[in-house]
């Protein structure tokens, strides 16, 4: 246990209740702490704030007082990705969405990245966060959404569940927005392993989806472990292999072998990765953005791995976030 930490609130991580929670920008902040773990978690979002393990970062964490950046740890639902223009045609009817990506005009990661969740449970290894998404113009349906945060001996899994509350089939897609960081100040310092067989490219400064390519013979291809170096990466990956235990995973390490990975499984057939270029040097390649998707960038568009989520069913994802340690 590291040390100031109160008496009682040592004594509460011991009994497995809750930890102390607190206000912020981004709704209450809860902290969870297990296993050598300690994550915080934000209402806002559902969003994953930090999560380190023995004091060494595993994403790239921000201080909840403040805005959060660029969707950072946000859960994302009902679509991850963009809805291009926003506008999408499903059962019979032309829906359209408000434009959230101005800039690109689209409609950007979903309707809940800026909802205050429930709280309805919290301990001091797990917490569950609960919203439902009400019926509006661009989407009209009612889904319900429970996320719930664990601590476990391998890293921090996330189990993510939504049900029609509603009468009609929902469209619906589940995406999270994690950087994952190894030691080091940029993704240019870090060896990167991926093993999918296909990239969806894009075009353009609206970088709209276009056709799903080979990564065999081409740079973004990451199935055997390789430096990101100064590569800009924006892009859609699937074709994904599954290790062992059947379940996919993507890792980034230093060179001396240290680093985090994320491991999901079969509901999330896509992953989107970014290098986080921004302007502001605080966020520029800082983080290695590590997606798992239920469908690709414009899924709503083109229908592609698109959820319909028939009246009182529901759909589930999970992912794990953990070290890499070296061998």
């Amino acid at each position: 246990m590291p040390d100031g930490f109160p008496a009682q609130q040592k004594d509460d991580e011991m009994d497995g209740q809750a930890m102390p929670q607190q206000d912020t920008a981004n709704g209450t902040v809860l902290t969870l702490r297990a296993h050598g773990f300690t994550a915080q978690l934000a209402t806002v979002g559902a969003t994953l704030v930090s999560l380190d393990y023995g004091g060494r970062p595993l994403v790239r964490a921000f201080d909840p007082h403040g805005a959060r950046p660029v969707f950072s740890g946000a859960i994302l639902a009902p679509w991850p990705n963009r809805v291009i223009d926003g506008a999408y045609h499903w059962e019979g009817q032309e829906l359209q969405l408000p434009i959230t990506e101005p800039e690109r005009g689209h409609a950007l990661h979903g309707m809940v990245a800026d909802t205050a969740f429930e709280i309805a449970e919290h301990r001091a290894d797990f917490a569950q966060l609960r919203t439902v998404i009400e019926p509006s113009a661009g989407y009209p349906y009612e889904v319900q959404l429970v996320i719930d945060y664990r601590l476990e001996a391998g890293g921090l899994r996330t189990f993510a569940a939504a049900t029609n509350l509603g009468e009609g089939t929902a469209l619906f897609g589940w995406g999270s927005h994690a950087y994952l960081v190894a030691p080091g100040k940029k993704a240019d310092e870090w060896t990167f392993t991926l093993p999918a067989g296909k990239v969806q490219l894009t075009d353009g400064a609206r970088l709209l989806p276009r056709e799903v390519v080979q990564v065999a013979g081409t740079e973004l291809d990451f199935r055997t472990p390789k430096p990101i170096g100064d590569l800009f990466i924006d892009h859609a990956y699937t074709g994904l292999a599954a290790g062992a235990d059947g379940l996919f995973s993507a890792s980034i390490t230093d060179t001396k072998g240290l680093g985090s990975q994320i491991t999901w499984d079969e509901a999330c057939p896509w992953v989107q990765i970014h290098t986080a270029d921004r302007d502001d040097p605080a966020l520029d390649r800082t983080g290695l953005a590590i997606e798992p998707m239920t469908c690709p960038p414009g899924g709503f568009n083109s229908g592609q791995d698109v959820i319909a989520l028939a009246p009182g069913a529901s759909h589930e994802a999970s992912w794990l976030i953990g070290p890499v340690q070296p061998r």
